[in-house]
């Protein structure tokens, strides 16, 4: 068990994806089901030199070091981890300096198997529920603009399709006479009336006009007398904390992999916090069950999970920064959410970072970049092919190459037309 720790999911795919393949086609529409082989299959393609590698020198002793390609699938933990970390410092720069409120926005059970059926519909839930937190954040007449961030999660704790709005809004927003207001309270019972109205009046647009769909809604309506239920007592002062928390399940699988406690190659048993106890619950499943309940939560090709509303909203950030900038409030503030995005570190910038290591260090130097490989396109970049240093005339082998290489880095060497 401790030897699969690591790389416990993507181990249970690879035992168990031709059979689950089988059995779990005809469950989805077929371009969601496309899009679900692709992300599964980048996923345990990855860090797999057959799809392609960068491969490094060092020039003093001829060492290598193939680097494979990674997938970039959200699906993936080790790259989902990454893309989290990455979304985190964009978040982070993005956000106004002020207290957040993070609102969690959810559906009855009822409605799951709908949303489950039509995936386009998660975006309605999306902007239902950043119309409803405007409204009601000016519901006492206030003209104010706040900031909003959603993220859409489609899994409980036990993995099973329930998607529910995650939200972080600023505590306030900017008003028509350019100062910034703060709106402290907001009224939780109009909150859920207005999200449950705004929602199902959308989805009775969308769903096809039957009878049976209107009595559908007419009978949501009629069930939940104070509307869905949203909470929203959690405020947030650090704008990191709160990028982190919100991003944490937008790219990873359903379950995190610490939490699987046992796997025989038949069945995973992993645990998960009771709602109701705050107490672990420990749950069971055939390997097929549990395939099933991940692979449901990815989502249609090139579905946005994460949107961006009012002073968040790409097309109003700059023009809200620039009246920002001149509010007394923010006068000793940084507007850093209107800056340049952090820049994308490389896989020896991470391992710097995080170990305190660098990868490419051998004999105290630095180790050259021999050559990039790709399936489809074969060398993109060879060394011995495509360095500046003078070439024989005879054909050359591989180990011809390196001796050639190796007699001194060929950024030091100069190609000279004249004798010396």
């Amino acid at each position: 068990m401790a030897e699969l720790a690591a790389n416990l999911i993507k181990t249970i795919f690879y035992g168990h994806w031709k059979v689950a393949k089988q059995r779990l086609s005809k469950r989805y529409e077929s371009s969601h089901w496309e899009a679900i082989v692709a992300t599964v299959e980048k996923m345990l393609g990855c860090r797999d030199p057959a799809n392609g590698y960068a491969e490094y020198i060092c020039l003093e002793c001829g060492r290598r070091k193939k680097v494979a390609f990674t997938c970039k699938s959200r699906f993936c933990t080790s790259c989902g981890k990454r893309y989290v970390d990455e979304w985190v410092s964009r978040t982070v720069s993005e956000v106004i300096d002020v207290i957040h409120r993070h609102i969690v926005f959810t559906i009855p059970e009822e409605l799951r198997e709908t949303i489950f059926k039509q995936r386009i519909l998660i975006k309605v839930l999306m902007d239902c529920a950043a119309k409803t937190a405007l409204e009601v954040l000016q519901c006492k007449g206030s003209d104010a603009v706040p900031g909003i961030l959603v993220v859409v999660h489609t899994f409980g704790r036990d993995l099973k399709f329930n998607p529910h709005v995650h939200m972080l809004m600023t505590e306030g927003g900017l008003a028509g006479d350019k100062e910034w207001k703060d709106v402290p309270f907001l009224p939780y019972g109009l909150l859920r009336r207005k999200w449950q109205y705004y929602l199902l009046t959308e989805l009775k647009k969308r769903l096809p006009q039957t009878g049976e769909n209107a009595r559908f809604i007419d009978r949501l309506f009629a069930d939940n007398g104070k509307g869905f239920y949203v909470n929203g007592e959690s405020k947030m002062t650090s704008a990191r904390y709160a990028a982190r928390y919100i991003g944490r399940y937008m790219a990873r699988p359903a379950l995190a992999e610490y939490k699987i406690t046992r796997y025989d190659g038949k069945t995973v048993t992993f645990w998960y916090e009771s709602h109701e106890t705050k107490k672990r619950v420990y749950q069971t499943l055939p390997v097929i069950e549990l395939i099933k309940r991940l692979v449901d939560h990815i989502p249609l090709k090139g579905f946005k999970t994460v949107r961006h509303y009012g002073l968040y909203a790409r097309r109003t950030k700059k023009i809200a920064a620039k009246i920002l900038a001149g509010c007394r409030q923010f006068i000793q503030q940084s507007l850093d959410f209107v800056k340049e995005l952090p820049r994308r570190l490389s896989f020896r910038q991470r391992l710097i970072t995080s170990f305190g290591c660098d990868p490419l260090i051998c004999c105290k130097q630095e180790m050259e970049l021999w050559r990039i490989w790709h399936p489809d396109y074969g060398d993109i970049f060879d060394l011995g092919r495509d360095s500046p240093v003078v070439k024989p005339e005879y054909e050359e082998t591989e180990k011809d190459k390196v001796k050639r290489c190796m007699g001194s880095s060929w950024r030091e060497r100069q190609l000279c037309l004249f004798g010396v």
